[in-house]
């Protein structure tokens, strides 16, 4: 039975309390209002609550006379997105009147969102070139309203690899996306041939929704670069080449100036030899003339040969001790450690015809900086519109999205973003494609994090 409350100028009851809606779809109730004043009253009527904004009132302005009464509709429309959260949604239904605003009333019920399950994957990049290994990013959205578990099945194609996935089982917050990483190793590699093709696939198993399966490819090339045997040729050729100039003119002048060094030398140490003989003979003529002097001049080359001596373990020392010296130092204090990060942002903006964006945001949960240095935007339906990257509040990136399917920014210079700084998408969604409601572009980032 519905319920009466009369407070000073205004009553009003509800048909019904409880019910459920389905994302999507439409769902109404009945609010009848009297007019217990004594003059003629406007009494406005509108819903307040976690539903305020997917419900409106049929008509949001009633006039009546003293003891007049009205019926007023009031429509429930949740729309099928992750922004509405399955479950019950309290709300109010609020009649305030105009000459008595002390007299309104607030009629309270709950409403039942039902459950919907929509989840897509994509891989990315479909098609990736490797060596030895290569790495693939599974990239699953969950569009629904509700929190949803997921399997990762991979089987490689041919059984020419091994595809490894990481992590196998998750669980998808509605509006999120989770990066599913790929690594795919062929069973044999080879130094030299042509590139050989393994595909691969991967399958998002999900309760209550079919399977999604994404297919990819490796190409396997060669384990010598093509560029090395004509490089180690072109080597060969120019050590050819520089052996034949050094016998044909370096090495005839190069004997020459050898010849000339080692005659001069020659003759020098000859004229040297010269010099001592006649020194040894005026020596000797002297010792002859000064009889016992002889010892004495032993003597004197006894003690300059001890002096010789001396100077050089003095000399060897000194080399000694500059060598230890040298060892002596510290080690460069190690770089502050990084590490890598990925997340994806995607979007579901309602068409505007006013030119405003819609903001999607992520805050890096660590509280940390962000280097962000690879981009990947994506608009597979087609949309109409403009997509803004930004950093709070400032732009670095804008692109129509009518330009675009898939696209990858790589940056040399990672950007940066703040500690506690949302990374930002706004979308300004002008035409949805492939007969969607809504635009649903989305940005995958890559990059390292920091203190």
């Amino acid at each position: 039975m519905p319920t009466t409350l009369l407070i000073m100028a205004v009553a009003a009851s509800l048909s019904d309390r409880t019910f459920v809606v389905d994302p999507g779809s439409t769902t109404s109730c009945e609010v009848v209002i009297r007019n217990t004043g004594d003059v003629v009253d406007q009494f406005s009527v509108d819903v307040v609550g976690d539903a305020r904004e997917w419900a409106e009132a049929e008509p949001a302005i009633i006039n009546l006379l003293p003891g007049g009464e009205a019926t007023a509709r009031v429509v429930f429309a949740p729309p099928r997105s992750a922004q509405v959260r399955a479950g019950a949604v309290d709300f109010a239904i609020r009649v305030m009147s105009r000459e008595d605003p002390d007299g309104s009333t607030v009629e309270e019920g709950q409403i039942e969102v039902t459950a919907f399950t929509e989840v897509t994957a994509e891989l990315v990049p479909r098609k990736r070139r490797g060596r030895r290994r290569a790495r693939f990013r599974l990239v699953v959205d969950n569009n629904g309203n509700h929190d949803t578990p997921a399997d990762i099945l991979v089987a490689d194609t041919d059984d020419d690899a091994d595809v490894r996935v990481r992590p196998q089982t998750v669980t998808i917050e509605p509006g999120t996306a989770v990066v599913i990483r790929l690594r795919v190793t062929p069973h044999k590699r080879f130094l030299r041939g042509d590139a050989k093709i393994l595909p691969f696939s991967s399958t998002v198993l999900t309760p209550g929704a079919e399977p999604i399966t994404t297919d990819g490819v490796m190409i396997q090339q060669q384990l010598l670069p093509a560029w090395l045997i004509p490089a180690v040729a072109f080597l060969g050729v120019i050590a050819v080449a520089l052996v034949g100039l050094w016998f044909l003119f370096l090495r005839p002048q190069v004997q020459s100036i050898a010849q000339q060094e080692t005659q001069q030398q020659v003759s020098q140490a000859t004229s040297a030899a010269a010099q001592a003989g006649r020194a040894a003979r005026q020596a000797s003529a002297a010792a002859a003339q000064a009889g016992g002097g002889s010892s004495g001049s032993s003597g004197a080359g006894s003690g300059a040969g001890s002096g010789a001596g001396g100077t050089g373990t003095s000399g060897g020392a000194a080399n000694g001790s500059g060598s230890g010296s040298g060892v002596t130092g510290s080690a460069p204090a190690p770089a502050p450690s990084t590490n890598d990060t990925e997340f994806r942002i995607s979007t579901g903006a309602n068409p505007v015809t006013d030119g405003s964006f819609q903001n999607f945001d992520f805050t890096e949960p660590g509280h940390q900086t962000l280097d962000i240095s690879d981009l990947v935007l994506q608009n597979p339906r087609g949309d109409s519109g403009f997509l803004r990257v930004m950093f709070g509040s400032t732009v670095v990136l804008e692109e129509g999205l009518d330009n675009f399917r898939d696209l990858d920014y790589h940056y040399v210079v990672p950007l940066h973003v703040n500690a506690n700084e949302p990374v930002v998408l706004a979308v300004n969604c002008v035409t949805p494609g492939a007969g969607a409601t809504q635009c649903t572009p989305s940005v995958s980032f890559s990059g390292k994090t920091g203190s």
